[in-house]
This record gives structure tokens, sequence and C-alpha cells, in this order.
């Protein structure tokens, strides 16, 4: 009974710096996003690949601080690419070249230990698209038509996603998701947080995206909701990879930024590829 009430006044203490965190960044975002100068938002997200690339390579190059700073730099120009010249291809062909020559010859500024050698130099080259190009879709989805709306569609299938999973798993979970890689998650969070990505949906097209079809609302929410998921695990893979509980303590309740943002880098992307290449067709 004592660890049951421990783990309850542990879920409320969690839940509460959760709200409160949701209760002074929510505002912001939407000013951000929807009032503010349109560079007000970029340099939102350039400042959270900053800090979150910061703490993926934290993670896996802890042993190579020189290497870490570069890394960061990386991903800072990855998004630079992304939002400024995504419509020329030779920069972007530039851009995935340079980022193998830089990382492999970044290898050279800590070459030992041997033994981790080939992953740093690995991380090097993935990490900045990985953080850079995958959370730069959300600068990228901001600068469409109706970007505000869309960055907050992506925000909802993510953040909603993680919400419904966390209660759904809380009060109903049971059957283990993925323990290999995630052992508290369970298939009825996972079913809980669809459910809170639909609301994501649902909202885009009876509200604030109206031009969003029903079906492809609903579509959407359900594929951008499991990616969303698997970006999740694929964090908490690279976390259990190093040893590491949380990327860091930025965020009450959250751990760090990365640990935030991990499924919204896919339920970004997901948007940018439906509104930018599918919808026109539609």
């Amino acid at each position: 009974m004592d660890k049951k009430k421990a783990a309850d006044a542990a879920f409320l203490r969690n839940t509460l710096a959760r709200l409160g965190t949701a209760l002074i960044g929510i505002p912001i975002l939407l000013y951000l996003m929807f009032w503010a100068p349109w560079w007000g938002f970029q340099i939102l997200v350039a400042g959270a690949i900053a800090r979150a690339s910061h703490e993926l390579f934290r993670i896996t190059h802890h042993d190579a601080k020189s290497m870490h700073a570069l890394g960061v730099v990386m991903s800072l120009a990855t998004t630079a690419v992304l939002v400024f010249l995504r419509d020329n291809a030779d920069a972007l062909l530039g851009l995935v070249l340079g980022l193998g020559a830089v990382g492999a010859l970044g290898g050279l500024l800590a070459p030992l230990p041997y033994d981790r050698a080939g992953a740093r130099v690995a991380w090097l080259i993935g990490g900045p698209l990985y953080v850079g190009g995958l959370l730069g879709t959300v600068a990228v989805l901001h600068t469409l038509d109706k970007g505000g709306a869309w960055v907050l569609l992506a925000m909802w299938l993510a953040w909603a996603s993680d919400t419904g999973a966390y209660f759904a798993g809380r009060y109903f979970g049971k059957t283990k998701l993925y323990p290999a890689v995630s052992p508290s998650k369970t298939v009825q969070g996972s079913i809980g947080g669809l459910l809170g990505s639909l609301t994501g949906g649902l909202a885009a097209h009876f509200g604030f995206l109206p031009e969003l079809p029903l079906v492809d609302a609903i579509l959407l929410a359900l594929i951008g909701g499991a990616l969303g998921q698997m970006g999740d695990l694929v964090e908490s893979l690279v976390k259990r990879s190093t040893g590491v509980k949380d990327s860091g303590s930025i965020l009450p309740g959250h751990g760090g930024l990365l640990d935030r943002v991990d499924a919204l880098m896919f339920t970004a992307l997901a948007c940018l590829i439906y509104a930018s290449w599918i919808l026109p067709l539609r």
C-alpha cells in the first residue's frame, strides 16, 4: 500500500508539473505562431534545435566536447538550409554531401577511445539530420500558407497523443507495447495516444484548418500519431543505448527538451509531407 501511495503521489506531482509547464508555454507558443512577426517563431525553433541537439550530442559525445559543439552547429546549419534554401536542389545536395564530409572529418577531432570512434562519427553525420532536419520541419511548416495552423496541428498530434497515452497507460495499461525499448509503455496507452491525436485532426477539420478534408484529417491524425509514438520510442532507444534516463531537465515534468519534441519531429514531418504534396492534389 505504501508503494502505491508513493506512486500515486509521484504521478500527481508529475501531472501538476506538466500542467504548470503547459499553462506557461502554450500562450507563448500561440502568440509566436499566429500574431508575432514571422521571425519570432523561427528564432524560437532555432533555440529549440540548439538545445535539443545539445542534449543529443551531450548523450552521444559526452567524451568529445569538440565534436559535441560541431554537432550543434551542423544541426542549426541543416535547419537554415531547409528553411531558406529548400527550393534549391543544389543547396539540398550540398547539405547532404556536406553533412557526410564534415561529419566524417569531424571524427578526427577526438579519435580516442577507438571503440567509440565509429559511433561518434555516425552520430555526427546523422544527428544533425535527426534533430536539425526533423525538428526543422516545424520551422518549414510555419512558412507555408496558414503556417501557424499547420504547426498547431503538428503539435496537437504529438502532445495530445503523449497526454492520452500518459493517462490511458496509467489507468488502463496492462499489455507491454515494446518492452525491449521502453518497458513502461503499454498497448492501452498507445491506443489512448492515437485517440488523443484524433482530437487534433478533428479540431483542425472543424475548426482552425477547415480546408483539411475530414477523411484526410482522420488519416493524418492516426498516421502522424503513430509516427510520433515511434519517434518517442526511437529517442528511448538512443537513451537506453547510452545509459541515460532523460535527455535533460529543462522542462518540469517532461525531462529534457528532446524528450518533449521527439514525437513532434515526426508529426511535423507527416504534416509537411501532406500539406506540401498531398493536399494540393486533393
